[in-house]
């Protein structure tokens, strides 16, 4: 064969493997996309499966606890334990140690009936608000509750009291938007509900606790 000829077939040869390199690349690229393509719509599909499942019931039986329910402090939880934990707002001082444990426990929680509020100072001193800052104030003295003890028995007992409002939360958390459901949350302060119950979501009242 001549040096010409010999040329041509191997640049012959180089053509087609290069042709069948690219054919296979090619191939492994649209074998991966499909591949990234199943599993993603899965995950998709999944995550959209686990969202729609979810139900304020499912909300209510994870995170609600119930009347009755026994606490680590000893006194059941009750939405009546409102009028003696006002009461031990009014009676019970905290010394400045004591005031900055209770700061520090109410502090990351928000004030579900103003929840453009923490805890630790409401927009106003409502009898929800009190109530809240009396067992605060019972924990730290008389059961020498630390910080995380306190905010632990204070959000109990409020999600027991403004059920609702932690069942609104958790549903956003979740991605379920509550208004699926019929559920949604205003400011008490702001649309003139502080004269109602607590569990009708409002503040219980600003004077004499309205039951």
């Amino acid at each position: 064969m001549s040096r010409v000829k010999q040329l041509k077939s191997k640049n012959n040869q180089k053509l087609a493997f290069r042709k069948t390199q690219k054919k296979r690349n090619l191939n492994i690229a649209i074998s991966l996309f499909i591949i990234s393509l199943i599993i993603g719509t899965s995950g998709i599909l999944s995550q959209c499966q686990k969202t729609s499942l979810v139900t304020p019931e499912q909300i209510e039986a994870e995170i609600i606890p119930k009347e009755g329910d026994s606490t680590a402090y000893g006194i059941p939880l009750s939405i009546n334990n409102t009028q003696k934990f006002i009461e031990h707002y009014n009676s019970i001082t905290l010394t400045s140690v004591q005031n900055s444990i209770m700061q520090d426990a109410l502090q990351p929680l928000k004030a579900p009936c103003c929840d453009d509020n923490s805890m630790a100072t409401c927009c106003c001193p409502c009898n929800l608000a009190k109530a809240v800052w009396g067992l605060a104030r019972y924990l730290i003295a008389e059961k020498d509750y630390n910080t995380e003890q306190v905010k632990e028995s204070v959000l109990q007992w409020l999600r027991l009291v403004y059920s609702n409002y932690y069942i609104i939360q958790e549903l956003k958390n979740k991605g379920v938007d509550p208004g699926k459901y019929g559920l949604s949350h205003e400011n008490a302060c702001y649309v003139g509900e502080c004269e109602l119950q607590i569990v009708d979501r409002g503040c219980g009242g600003m004077r004499k606790l309205i039951q």
